[in-house]
């Protein structure tokens, strides 16, 4: 009996990194999809980190899930495969990841807008402790909900934002040096035409 049990471990332990080795990697991942899972999926997900790797991704099974909450994206099965990918590595190392793509600038913040137009996903970089305001003006009069979080899913602020045709201005609070993202979702589609972060004097 002890003999089964020790082959099985063996057998076990010896396939485990040909599993690994042919499961994407999350630095593979693309900004499309990152965005789609920070701004979709990880809320959702944040609660799962647990320090420890999901092995069987189980995409085959999951794969019309992911469409359904996705939106309005016509996934192809490699990207199917990025999502696992960024779930595992949350799972494993409680943290969202973005591909390394520099500072965003206003010409480049639809790339890091939902294929839908129905939120973003903006990495703002390592903001340093102190206070700061956020400046956002969008095209139309939409209501949409701002989040600014870190890495390690630490909510400095989090609340609706009214508008009115005006551009809304948001103050949050950094208490240490961190990775931070503006998280933005909307009911209906809406387009950033001017983003501002400042950090605060007094």
């Amino acid at each position: 009996m002890k003999i089964t049990k020790y082959l099985w471990l063996w057998i076990l332990f010896a396939t485990f990194p040909l599993h690994l080795s042919s499961a994407p990697k999350v630095e593979d991942s693309s900004i499309k999809i990152a965005v789609i899972f920070n701004t979709l999926c990880a809320k959702c997900h944040e609660g799962e980190c647990s320090g420890r790797l999901s092995f069987d991704t189980g995409s085959e099974a999951a794969n019309s899930h992911i469409k359904r909450y996705a939106g309005d994206t016509n996934l192809s099965k490699g990207e199917t495969e990025e999502f696992f990918s960024l779930l595992n590595h949350m799972k494993k190392e409680c943290e969202l990841w973005m591909p390394e793509s520099g500072e965003w600038k206003p010409e480049s913040l639809s790339h890091f807008a939902l294929p839908s137009a129905k939120g973003y996903f903006i990495p703002l970089g390592l903001l340093k402790e102190g206070k700061y305001h956020i400046e956002i003006k969008i095209k139309d009069d939409i209501h949409f909900r701002v989040e600014v979080l870190s890495d390690h899913f630490d909510h400095f602020l989090d609340k609706s934002a009214c508008p009115d045709g005006e551009k809304e201005t948001l103050q949050f609070t950094i208490d240490k040096s961190v990775n931070t993202f503006l998280r933005i979702k909307s009911r209906k589609p809406l387009q950033i035409i001017a983003l501002k972060v400042c950090r605060s004097l007094l």
